[in-house]
């Protein structure tokens, strides 16, 4: 999966507009990071990448470039 790929998954997890997402983006309103879109991120990475990842491990998240450096790293 591109990056590209990738900041689309999470613009439709976030509920946010594609063109206006970077890894700067910080999560928090107008962005949609809650419990629901952790579980969908959560998914995400165990289904399309093979990662599991505890949820209290993306508790400091604080861009979307931390969702980006997760799903790479």
């Amino acid at each position: 999966m591109t990056d590209a790929e990738l900041l689309d998954e999470l613009a439709d997890i976030l509920d946010a507009d594609r063109a206006a997402l970077t890894p700067e983006t910080p999560l928090e309103p107008p962005l949609t990071w809650d419990s629901m879109a952790l579980l969908a991120y959560l998914a995400l990475m165990r289904f399309r990448f093979g990662k599991v990842l505890p949820g209290v491990s993306c508790k400091d998240f604080k861009t979307v470039g931390d969702l980006l450096a997760a799903a790479r790293g």
